[in-house]
């Protein structure tokens, strides 16, 4: 017979028994297991060595649940390294490096000692560890934040002190009260007010100032020319129960005769105090 028809064996990959030629297993299950992919590690508990999927592998790894309940149950009595004090630990952290210091305030003992510096911002003392000495200045965010920002210098219109604010909060339209007392209890003219009452100078118009009818007060009365002039901000005059009253207000002051101009806050931001005179002189005559 011609040697190519010969049956040849050979033996399984996995269990080593003798298969025909072609086949590296001897059957399926073999195959199969041969397959599985299983790591090999150490009992924390027990040091003893077993198999486990790498899916279950973790920073604990125990042979049995059993083994597990007995290495975490454990308990050792261990000696302080700071004051040579007795103390109970869990085996489970002993295993895992802890267990040194019997209590908070003897491992911070260990520590090296921080050194004392001065903001540079508030001035205040701060302690700071010794790693961080050459980039640290500030004793927090917050003051070093506002150390980075730039400053400019205000008047107060309530009380006249002068304070420094961010530029970025100038330029958001703040910088003209000190505190929110100083806003509260200011009772002057607005900034609106004070361009109107320069550009009727200007215009040379004379006026009367918070004249009252009734109930209602008007920011500017022109008598000579049966006017009244108000300039209404944005902030509050856009409110529903401050817009019922201006209406009852135009109404009360048109029933005496009364020509009502009303100028908002956009309006005159957008004109200089003499472009304004030259259009109150156009409205009113």
């Amino acid at each position: 017979m011609p040697e190519h028809f010969t049956n040849k064996t050979v033996n399984c990959i996995y269990c080593g028994k003798i298969v025909l030629t072609g086949n590296k297993f001897c059957s399926r299950e073999c195959k199969s297991k041969s397959q599985i992919v299983r790591l090999t590690l150490k009992c924390i508990g027990c040091s003893k060595l077993f198999k486990i999927s790498p899916c279950y592998k973790r920073k604990t790894n125990y042979c049995s649940i059993k083994c597990y309940w007995d290495s975490t149950r454990l308990k050792k009595i261990r000696r302080c390294k700071v004051c040579n004090k007795e103390f109970i630990a869990k085996n489970s952290l002993i295993v895992k490096g802890f267990g040194i210091f019997c209590s908070r305030s003897c491992q911070h003992k260990t520590y090296p000692e921080q050194i004392k510096k001065i903001c540079k911002q508030c001035g205040e003392y701060y302690w700071i560890q010794p790693s961080k000495d050459k980039r640290s200045f500030f004793c927090n965010k917050a003051c070093h934040d506002d150390y980075m920002r730039d400053y400019v210098s205000c008047v107060c219109r309530c009380c006249k002190k002068e304070f420094e604010i961010p530029r970025s909060d100038l330029n958001r339209g703040r910088g003209t009260y000190c505190s929110r007392r100083c806003f509260v209890s200011y009772q002057g003219s607005s900034l609106l007010e004070l361009k109107m009452e320069t550009s009727l100078n200007l215009a040379q118009i004379k006026f009367e100032r918070e004249a009252k009818f009734k109930r209602f007060h008007v920011d500017f009365l022109l008598e000579k020319y049966k006017t009244v002039i108000e300039c209404d901000g944005e902030f509050w005059h856009l409110k529903p129960n401050v817009k019922e009253r201006d209406k009852r207000k135009d109404i009360l002051l048109q029933s005496l005769g009364y020509k009502v101009l009303r100028f908002t806050g956009n309006e005159l931001d957008k004109f200089d105090e003499n472009k304004l005179s030259r259009i109150l002189l156009q409205r009113i005559f």
